[in-house]
C-alpha cells in the first residue's frame, strides 16, 4: 500500500509491520486515494498511540522524509508538546466516547512554519471484531494564514463562546458580537466554513455534552437536560430522537460501557 512504504531493511520493520498489519483492509482504498490529495492531512492511530498510516502532507507536517517514518511513531515523538498533548487528548476524547470530532476549527503550523487554519475530523476505528482498532483522521488547509483580522480567525473567537456558552440561553448575537462581525457575516462564515450556522453550532456543543454525560454518568435525563442548556426533559429529547434516531434513555442503554 503507497501510503505506508516501509524500508525493508530498517531495524525496526517488524514492530512497524506488525502494526500495519493492523490495518483494516476497507480503509486501504482510503488511504490511497488520500496518499498524494494535497492541502489534506490524513493520518490512522492505534489505539496505543502508534501511527499506523499517513500520507505525504501528514509526513511533510511532521517534519519526515515520507510517510514510512510516520508510521509506529506517536505524536510526542513528532510534535512539539502543546500540540501533541492537544492531538492525544482529542484521540482519547473519541476513543473513549465513539463520537466523532467533527470540523474542529484549529490552527496547525504548515511545513513552511507558517500557521494556518484547518479543519479536523476524526472518527474512531474498530476491528473485524467491534473492538476499538484506534483512530481515523483528517484534517483540511483553509489556506488562510493566521492573522488578527482573518476571518477564520474571528470565526474562531466564535465558535470558542458557543464551545463556553451553550449551556446558557446565548443568542446568535453574542457569537456575532465575538467575532467582531455581523449576525449576517457570522452566518455566511459559519456555512462557509463549518457547514452549518451559528444556532446549530450551538445546538451541536449542546448535543455532544448531552452524548457525553448519558455514557459516563449515572445524572437523570432531566438533570442531563438542564445541564446541557435544553428548557426541559421533553426539549432534550425531541432534539436527541430527531438527530440521534433514539430517546436518550436507549441510547443510554446501548452505549454505556
Amino acid at each position: 500500500m503507497r501510503v505506508v512504504e516501509i524500508d525493508q531493511r530498517r531495524p525496526d520493520v517488524r514492530r512497524r509491520g506488525i502494526l500495519v498489519a493492523m490495518l483494516d483492509r476497507s480503509l486501504e482504498a482510503v488511504t490511497e486515494v488520500l496518499a498524494t490529495t494535497p492541502h489534506v492531512m490524513f493520518c490512522i492511530k492505534a489505539a496505543t498511540g502508534e501511527y499506523l498510516a499517513a500520507n505525504q502532507a501528514f509526513a511533510d507536517r511532521a517534519g519526515v522524509a515520507g510517510a514510512g517514518d510516520v508510521v509506529g511513531r506517536t505524536a510526542s515523538d513528532l510534535f512539539p508538546a502543546e500540540f501533541a498533548e492537544r492531538y492525544d487528548a482529542q484521540d482519547r476524547a473519541v476513543v473513549e466516547t465513539g463520537h466523532m470530532l467533527t470540523n474542529e476549527l484549529e490552527f496547525i503550523t504548515r511545513p513552511d512554519r507558517t500557521i494556518g487554519w484547518f479543519l479536523t475530523s476524526k472518527s474512531r476505528w474498530t476491528d473485524a471484531d467491534g473492538e476499538v482498532a484506534g483512530v481515523v483522521s483528517v484534517s483540511v488547509d483553509l489556506r488562510t494564514h493566521v492573522d488578527a483580522d482573518a476571518p477564520h480567525a474571528r470565526l474562531a473567537a466564535a465558535v470558542e463562546v458557543a464551545r463556553r456558552r451553550f449551556a446558557e440561553p446565548i443568542e446568535v448575537a453574542d457569537l456575532a458580537d465575538a467575532a467582531e462581525m455581523s449576525v449576517a457575516q457570522l452566518e455566511r462564515s459559519a456555512r462557509r466554513v463549518l457547514g452549518l450556522g451559528p444556532k446549530q453550532l450551538v445546538m451541536r456543543f449542546r448535543l455532544e455534552e448531552g452524548l457525553r454525560l448519558l455514557t459516563t454518568t449515572d445524572l437523570p435525563i432531566a438533570d442531563v437536560a438542564h445541564r446541557c442548556g435544553y428548557y426541559d426533559q421533553s426539549a432534550f429529547s425531541r432534539h436527541f430522537r430527531k438527530v440521534v434516531g433514539s430517546s436518550p434513555a436507549a441510547y443510554r442503554t446501548a452505549h454505556r460501557p
